[in-house]
């Protein structure tokens, strides 16, 4: 699916994916995260995380949001979504802090950038607005030559990444702290190639939707 296709078929269904750079949408990005990770499950994560997550002003937080790329979803004007995707900071990407015994050697890959922060707002989840989320993202890091990594705990996010070929790092599943009520599976397209075919396959997925 080209580019212009893709955005057709945005407007058929009034969402719009598209980065985010103003102070205030960023700012509505950062609410929309605390409504549905914070207040929505009852999260109560550790002060201590390494990630520097935390709340101000009923946005949630954390010490990447100064280096990361974000994609909101938009219906109607209104932000509806959105996701984010973040390089090394100070060397390390999120994932590290939280798994720093493990090997992560797979994660030696120039160019590689991790996705995370995926939020829907209720009304558009588990329809073409996710789907379109995730199509954006992989086409920004592919229109940029970039590699992909991910680490969902959601199933459907798991299932998606399944079903259009993302692959699963084996034996690489966690829990990013010892309270999560499920664990991450480590996604990781390592090529351009991969990538490519990955994205192929959502193409094929939307349409058919």
């Amino acid at each position: 699916m080209t580019p212009s296709q893709m955005r057709q078929s945005a407007m058929t269904d009034a969402i719009e994916v598209r980065v985010m750079s103003s102070r205030e949408e960023l700012d509505t990005y950062r609410r929309v995260l605390f409504d549905v990770y914070i207040q929505e499950p009852g999260w109560n994560f550790s002060p201590t995380n390494p990630s520097g997550i935390r709340v101000a002003g009923q946005r949630l937080l954390d010490d990447r949001d100064g280096i990361a790329t974000c994609l909101g979803v938009f219906s109607q004007g209104s932000l509806v979504g959105g996701a984010r995707l973040c390089g090394r900071y100070q060397g390390r990407f999120e994932i590290h802090g939280y798994q720093p015994h493990r090997d992560l050697s797979c994660l030696d890959i120039p160019n590689l950038i991790e996705g995370n922060r995926v939020v829907l707002l209720p009304g558009f989840r588990g329809g073409g607005a996710f789907k379109l989320l995730i199509w954006s993202v992989l086409e920004f890091c592919k229109n940029n030559h970039l590699l992909f990594f991910g680490a969902p705990s959601a199933p459907s996010v798991m299932r998606l990444f399944s079903d259009i070929g993302m692959p699963a790092v084996e034996g690489f599943r966690f829990k990013f702290e010892p309270q999560d009520p499920a664990e991450a599976q480590l996604y990781l397209a390592n090529s351009e190639e991969v990538l490519g075919t990955v994205l192929e396959n959502l193409g094929r997925r939307i349409r058919g939707r």
